[in-house]
């Protein structure tokens, strides 16, 4: 018998029973090892457009209207493709252990990556399988050294299995939640803005050559992240519209910097 929800109940201040539809969003700390899962089966791609103007930087979807995007094209170049995943961010010690092996401790995030860190995961992929292909598919989560925070410079460890598949209960419990995330990634890769507003963006008055919607100012801190130095551990890229990574990644968070799910 299904479970009836209640039209209300009494919760306190970050009652576990509580959840969201925001989640973080997944960003290195200088000198930090993460371990992290990729959840998704696919990435989500999307086309921006990034234009600095005002004093400050703005991002936001290629619109859908043909004579706006060759408008806004020919005035700022053309757009380039950012992919969306959701993962898994382990809570780890500081040497990279979890703290109880016996349990599934972390967050769920949704990390967009761009051009070359796509490239630099899939290269991974084609030897360690990254993306999750289902119950019983091997996988392996990703350890994730990041070496510089503003342009997320990283290098990438593939670890020898993929912890949240130890159970299957675990498995399916993450994927359940992995659907709560989809409003947050779709936020994190820019909202959809009308052809007016992109428009008045670019400092043209008067009605747009069409009819858009794509757009939204976010941090370009942790999108803009070039491709990291190739070391002996390193390995290359990651995709998605939903578009095959040709198969997804895993590391550490500070248990103390945030409040965890528990899947015992």
């Amino acid at each position: 018998m299904n479970a009836v929800t209640p039209q209300e109940d009494q919760v306190t201040l970050g009652d576990r029973r509580v959840e969201t539809s925001n989640f973080d969003r997944y960003k290195g700390r200088k000198g930090v090892t993460d371990r992290v899962a990729i959840l998704s089966s696919t990435l989500t791609r999307a086309y921006m457009y990034f234009y600095e103007g005002g004093g400050k930087k703005t991002m936001f979807r290629a619109p859908t209207n043909p004579e706006t995007r060759k408008f806004v094209t020919e005035a700022i170049g053309e757009p380039q493709q950012r992919f969306g995943l959701t993962l898994f961010h382990y809570t780890t010690l500081p040497n990279g252990d979890f703290p109880d092996p016996t349990k599934l401790q972390g967050k769920l995030k949704v990390w967009v990556i761009s051009e070359s860190r796509y490239e630099e995961l899939s290269t991974l992929n084609k030897q360690w399988p990254l993306l999750d292909g289902g119950w019983g598919v091997s996988q392996v989560d990703l350890s994730i050294k990041c070496t510089e925070e503003a342009f997320q410079r990283m290098t990438f460890t593939p670890m020898p299995t993929a912890h949240w598949k130890t159970k299957q209960a675990w498995y399916e419990a993450l994927k359940a939640k992995m659907a709560k995330t989809k409003v947050s990634l779709a936020q994190s890769l820019g909202r959809v803005m009308k052809d007016e507003e992109i428009m008045a963006l670019l400092g043209v008055g008067g009605q747009a050559p069409g009819k858009t919607d794509n757009a939204g100012e976010i941090d370009l801190s942790d999108i803009v992240d070039e491709a990291p130095q190739p070391t002996a551990q390193t390995a290359p890229a990651i995709a998605a519209e939903p578009v095959d990574l040709v198969v997804e990644p895993g590391m550490q968070a500070d248990p103390a910097a945030e409040d965890a799910d528990i899947i015992a």
